[in-house]
């Protein structure tokens, strides 16, 4: 199958065609760093991160930027609150924010920060000034949405019904028209630049059109967020990068992340019914996170729950065990066979089918609900030819490579220790405790069996003698 990619600007799946041909450049929406990271933008970041990572698994090289917002009122309001310096708060929670990224498994190759491109800010703004698209009014200026022809196309709205942006920053009457939006705000306290048009701030807007553009050209692949910077966000990003350049489309495609919800609720700050992510991570294996967030499709809302991650970490814990169970069996059989038998032929057609599978569920909008049951087939297939009669060393081989390239493009099997020096010394360990059993020498085998598992090294009993697995648990 063809990827496939919805497209929120035309409501529809789309061929995937990037610009250049093994190339795909991403953008996706950071946060802005005045608090802790909850799981509501762990669910978009996870999101994208699996989108790069089957995106790569295609053969792409991706180039993904991740913004870290850090000139924001919120910002300063924290910093007054806590008597400290507005770059004191936002440099302490772009740390902790990177942080959750590496813990999480999300990787980005630029972090860019707003304060760090107000240069290209002004001058982005000051070119939609010289098209006629922005005006001055009291030391801020505006863009003028009546003046951009495509102007609420991404949100399904025409000028006469649109929503006009909220009027507590700048007073109505600053602007020609309600519905115009602020590129630059003129303020002279707080952390303040220079500019054409006085002291004062960028719009927020503003600074995602100049950092991507900045850093992936005029036009690029994807741009991704929350559903919820649809409009005014992701609309008025439009508006500027295509008003200032002139390039169009300036975005191939526009993908947005379904909220998260907790009792029936959109979790965010202001309503305080966020879980930090921070605080998961304490209690939780990132996998388990990851896989609790893939487990419902990207688009649609995602209803948090314990219940949720209880059953992610169950089934991160069966993901693991196939693993383990197979690389135990590997160990045991060391020849090629000579030939297959039918249940050999029908073990690898199933593994086979169900690889296909889930690529074919990834390709289609990257539907990982259906791609991760193709997985956890995978898992129910190798440990049921584990425990057949006369399993061989290809078709286990083929069930661990399968379990660990697609994990890893879920994120759920990075953890898992693929090979380790202490192998063969705790395959001689294992022959040694199996000796002493013979000889009814319980308490030294005991004894190897509990410093084993002191070390992580889980030992079963079996018919054919012992066998190990690293402790997942």
């Amino acid at each position: 199958m063809t990827l496939r990619v919805y497209d929120s600007n035309d409501g529809e799946k789309q061929r995937f065609e990037p610009i250049d041909d093994d190339r795909v450049r991403m953008y996706v929406c950071g946060q802005t760093v005045y608090d802790y990271m909850h799981i509501g933008h762990g669910r978009t970041y996870i999101a994208f991160d699996i989108i790069r990572r089957w995106l790569e698994f295609k053969g792409y090289a991706v180039q993904t930027v991740i913004n870290i917002t850090d000139v924001n009122d919120k910002i300063n309001n924290r910093a007054e609150e806590e008597d400290r310096e507005p770059h004191e708060v936002a440099e302490e929670y772009a740390q902790i924010n990177l942080e959750d990224f590496e813990s999480l498994g999300v990787t980005a190759d630029a972090y860019p920060k707003a304060s760090e491109y107000v240069d290209e800010m002004i001058e982005m703004v000051q070119e939609l000034i010289d098209n006629g698209l922005a005006y001055e009014s009291e030391g801020n200026v505006f863009f003028d949405v009546h003046a951009f022809e495509d102007y609420g196309k991404l949100s399904n709205q025409d000028l006469e019904h649109i929503s006009p942006e909220r009027d507590d920053i700048l007073g109505m009457d600053a602007k020609e028209h309600p519905e115009d939006f602020v590129l630059w705000r003129a303020r002279t306290h707080g952390p303040t630049w220079d500019s054409p048009w006085g002291e004062g701030i960028p719009g927020w807007h503003i600074e995602c059109s100049a950092m991507s553009s900045a850093l992936l050209g005029e036009q690029f692949d994807i741009h991704g967020g929350g559903s919820d910077l649809v409009f005014p966000h992701h609309e008025d990003e439009i508006a500027q990068a295509e008003g200032a350049t002139g390039e169009k489309p300036w975005v191939n495609y526009w993908m947005h992340s379904g909220l998260v919800r907790m009792k029936d609720e959109k979790m965010s700050k202001s309503l305080g019914n966020f879980v930090p992510t921070r605080e998961l991570l304490e209690e939780y294996d990132p996998a388990v996170l990851r896989l609790m967030i893939a487990s419902t499709h990207y688009r649609k809302p995602f209803e948090y729950s314990e219940e949720a991650l209880q059953e992610a970490k169950n089934n991160v814990a069966k993901l693991r065990n196939a693993v383990e169970n197979v690389k135990a069996e590997l160990r045991a059989v060391d020849t090629v066979p000579a030939k297959y038998d039918a249940a050999d032929h029908a073990a690898l057609n199933a593994l086979y089918e169900h690889r296909e599978q889930f690529i074919d569920a990834m390709d289609d909008d990257f539907n990982t609900p259906k791609a991760l049951s193709h997985l956890y087939a995978i898992a129910e297939q190798a440990n049921k030819y584990v425990g057949s009669a006369d399993p061989k060393r290809p078709v286990l081989e083929k069930a661990a490579q399968f379990l660990q390239e697609l994990g890893q493009v879920i994120g759920v099997l990075e953890d898992v220790e693929v090979s380790s020096d202490a192998g063969p010394f705790i395959d001689l360990l294992v022959d040694v405790r199996e000796q002493l059993r013979e000889n009814e020498q319980y308490e030294p085998a005991d004894m190897i069996r509990d410093r084993l598992q002191d070390h992580g090294v889980v030992l079963e009993d079996t018919d054919d003698g012992g066998r190990w697995a690293w402790d997942q648990s």
